[in-house]
């Protein structure tokens, strides 16, 4: 619970400046008079983190108009918002291929509702955007140095995670994301004083994933994971089979205050259930904090340096992952267990998005339960990763 109240409300500090006190924030070719002036003709489109981004996009109606005030977009407006190169220029054109057409949006209107909740087509940098359907591949790397482990030598992991997202509208404004997942871990054992542990494990998984449109301040999610994770070393028993769910409300406040309220079961060699809870915060254009347990984390737009949008971020994690293991006896699982805090940048250019992070793994449990459970207790850990989407 310490960890939880620190990593949640630790991340409103994070950054001690304003990004607008940032010359990055000037965009190519414009003064910062000439940029504030021009505010309200053209902002600035962007994609959000994958982790809230599609309820994020629909809860948030046009949260900042010109310096940083906060306002609304007014749907009996004459017109619409004229469509602006990505950022004011740079690499890349509109990574959604131009402004989204007129109609109804799930993510910003309820099938039922006379007129849009919010403007789909996106103010400033944290604003609402129009849903990216169809599919889009993840690809993310990390390698954890070697830490010696407390029943006597060392490991050190390396990691290769693959995604793909399928966003779809179905039903009554209710947008389906399906999504299968392949991961690799490897585990470097020197010297282990536990002998027989494969190196290599690896996981199958398939997730479900609907939101509901928004229904004045509130939306749902529903999330269902079958997986299968084991070293591929024996015939698959209960002990590689993972069924997790999980379960979210999310209630819009105002345009700068989203509450996140839900749980989620994680089925892995011991059961957890988890708050999946907390406050999403976006004060400015510049800013968005995710006060969210499991994944607390915060994100500040800098400009476009080199031509190409870029934020800083940084964030801390909640971790638990297990395998079968079939050098263990019956259906013996390997759990490892773990907080990992990193900083890092990120980039967007057109359909491309990649990160570059590092951190530091810490709290770590790597067990070994075959009946007896036995923890390796491996130590804190240097952490990198990076990782594209398109």
């Amino acid at each position: 619970m310490k960890r939880f109240i620190f990593s949640a409300f630790a991340l409103l500090f994070v950054f001690p400046v304003t990004a607008q006190s940032s010359e990055w924030l000037t965009l190519p070719g414009k003064t910062k008079q000439t940029q504030q002036s021009e505010q309200l003709k053209q902002q600035p489109y962007f994609q959000l983190h994958s982790e809230f981004d599609a309820v994020i996009r629909g809860q948030s109606p046009q949260t900042f108009q010109g310096g940083g005030q906060p306002g609304f977009y007014d749907p009996n407006a004459a017109g619409l918002p004229p469509s602006a190169p990505v950022y004011g220029g740079g690499m890349g054109g509109d990574p959604y291929g131009g402004p989204a057409p007129l109609g109804y949006d799930p993510f910003t209107s309820s099938p039922y509702a006379a007129e849009q909740l919010g403007n789909p087509y996106g103010h400033g940098v944290v604003g609402p955007q129009p849903v990216r359907f169809g599919w889009t591949t993840h690809w993310d790397f990390g390698f954890i140095s070697d830490a010696s482990m407390g029943t006597g030598g060392s490991v050190s992991m390396f990691e290769v995670d693959w995604k793909m997202d399928y966003v779809t509208q179905g039903f009554q404004g209710w947008t389906w994301k399906l999504s299968p997942e392949f991961n690799f871990t490897n585990f470097n054992f020197q010297r282990p004083s536990f002998a027989g542990l494969a190196d290599n494990y690896y996981r199958f998984a398939y997730r479900f994933e609907t939101t509901s449109p928004q229904q004045g301040p509130f939306s749902w999610r529903v999330g269902f994971t079958p997986a299968i994770a084991t070293d591929l070393q024996s015939n698959l028993n209960s002990g590689g089979w993972n069924f997790d769910g999980d379960l979210t409300l999310f209630y819009r406040v105002d345009p700068r205050f989203l509450w996140v309220i839900g749980a989620t079961y994680w089925d892995r060699a011991d059961d957890f259930v988890l708050p999946n809870a907390g406050l999403v915060w976006t004060p400015n254009e510049f800013w968005e904090i995710r006060a969210v347990f499991p994944k607390p984390r915060a994100d500040v737009f800098i400009g476009t340096p080199w031509g190409v949008p870029m934020w800083l971020y940084a964030g801390a994690e909640y971790d638990v992952q297990s395998w079968q293991s079939g050098e263990l006896p019956a259906s013996g699982q390997l759990q490892l267990e773990e907080w990992r805090a990193f900083a890092g940048a990120r980039w967007e250019s057109g359909y491309w998005e990649s990160y570059l992070d590092f951190g530091y793994a810490f709290e770590r449990k790597l067990n070994v339960d075959y009946g007896p459970t036995s923890d390796l207790a491996p130590r804190d850990a240097f952490m990198m990763r990076l990782g594209f989407q398109y």
